[in-house]
């Protein structure tokens, strides 16, 4: 980050680093239990909104006419990591096939423990800019 450049742009300058061409972020993670690397790339905000919505549903809260929504946390991190992931192909027909299962969010299900999908869903988060934090210009060039 070249920060003498970055102080010196002006309206126009942040304009055309906005309309210009950006490409989403990738990274790729080992899985050490498996020894399989697996390619991922950043998500938007409207897609998680979206994945986050699916996997919300409204239950009846017993003795109650009331609803409450309920959240299908392990499928929901399942999609994500499905939404973002470039490779492997968690719906190849073979993975389905000798798993006996229907999608790719139960091939993740069965093949990834628990920690293992933390771990993808922190990445996959920070790659698509959760955890960054905007800087103030005097922060960033007393680094």
């Amino acid at each position: 980050m070249d920060i003498e450049k970055i102080k010196k742009m002006g309206e126009e300058d942040v304009i055309e680093a906005l309309l210009g061409q950006t490409e989403v972020p990738t990274k790729t993670v080992v899985i050490p239990r498996l020894g399989i690397p697996i390619k991922l790339k950043a998500l938007t905000g409207k897609q998680i909104s979206k994945i986050r919505k699916d996997n919300t549903h409204s239950e009846k809260m017993k003795g109650s006419k009331l609803e409450k929504d309920v959240f299908d946390d392990e499928n929901f991190n399942a999609e994500i990591i499905e939404k973002a992931t470039v490779s492997p192909n968690w719906n190849n027909p073979k993975l389905k096939d000798a798993l006996k299962v229907s999608n790719g969010k139960e091939v993740i299900k069965r093949r990834l423990l628990a920690g293992e999908m933390d771990n993808l869903i922190e990445q996959i988060f920070d790659l698509s800019g959760y955890n960054d934090e905007a800087e103030e210009i005097d922060e960033i060039k007393n680094s």
